[in-house]
């Protein structure tokens, strides 16, 4: 289940370095919209592919509906606008925080119970992010109101990774994602085409190379990605599994050295290993090692002791 986290966190953190690639030749709004609708047909033509079961009698639709609009809809609606409004160093802190504010709504209400130190290891992995990506603190401390938007993106994702795991406890998690996406991105795109149809244009300005690109970013990042987190919500927990998504932010900077040729610093391989640490400790990693290192050192009890 690790392995599969860090192969999904792998693709989300080079996906942002794509969406820079994509974000300068296309609408944020227009990309996203048909992306995410890209991606949620492909997870449709696998499960016919792989004849699985697409309509469920007991499809919780009312969940499913909800799950969209916060997960899909008002998440990526107020990221692209808070993006728009406030720097891309503040949009990583405050995506850094997703992992935290998970926590705090799923003790609160009862989702899950973390210990002291599995706390402790999601505050780490936020000061990993903030070493790792922060190299003013000036340009960090000025509020604007994009940094709201981007907040509230968060909080509302946060929101339906507990109603995505009420609904894949009878529902696959792959049906669920291809129907989240596919309705999600349709309300998108049916606004972009009220709002501002000629911004669709855009599409017939790319080359080969950035329609891959954009082919990648739908079809793996997205579709596989979404797919493997949202299954992995059910196994791990939500909080459990809301501690990866530190990561993304360790292959958003390799990502960024790789394919957009940027420079990497000691601070951010610090912060780095920050998050790495955080990651191990938030999981219950640590914990574990912990308790198997007792009970090898633990000498067993007698038969003939009472």
């Amino acid at each position: 289940m690790y392995g599969i986290m860090i192969l999904t966190m792998f693709l989300w953190g080079i996906n942002v370095s794509l969406l820079k690639l994509l974000v300068f030749d296309m609408p944020p709004l227009v990309m996203q919209g048909t992306r995410i609708f890209l991606a949620g047909i492909t997870l449709f033509l696998i499960l016919l592919v792989m004849k699985k079961k697409i309509i469920y009698k007991e499809m919780p639709w009312k969940f499913v509906f909800l799950a969209t609009l916060l997960g899909v809809v008002a998440h990526h609606s107020l990221l692209a606008t808070g993006i728009a409004q406030t720097t891309a160093v503040k949009t990583s802190l405050i995506l850094g925080l997703a992992p935290l504010i998970t926590a705090i709504i799923a003790v609160a209400t009862r989702a899950t119970s973390l210990t002291k130190l599995r706390f402790t290891g999601f505050i780490i992995g936020f000061l990993g992010i903030v070493i790792a990506v922060v190299d003013d603190i000036g340009a960090v401390t000025a509020f604007v109101l994009g940094d709201v938007y981007v907040l509230a993106s968060i909080v509302v994702q946060a929101f339906s990774f507990f109603i995505i795991r009420r609904i894949t406890v009878s529902i696959p998690p792959l049906v669920l994602t291809a129907y989240m996406l596919t309705l999600g991105s349709t309300v998108m795109i049916l606004y972009n085409l009220v709002m501002n149809p000629s911004s669709f244009l855009a599409f017939s300005n790319l080359d080969i190379k950035l329609w891959s690109v954009f082919l990648f970013s739908a079809m793996f990042a997205t579709a596989i990605g979404h797919s493997l987190f949202n299954s992995m919500i059910k196994r791990l927990g939500t909080a459990e599994s809301a501690i990866f998504t530190n990561l993304s932010t360790i292959f958003a900077l390799t990502g960024s050295v790789v394919i957009l040729n940027e420079h990497m610093h000691l601070s951010q391989i610090l912060g780095c290993m920050l998050i790495i640490i955080g990651v191990l400790i938030g999981t219950g990693g640590l914990e574990d090692w912990i308790r198997k290192r007792r009970e090898i050192h633990t000498p067993p009890v007698s038969e003939g002791t009472t």
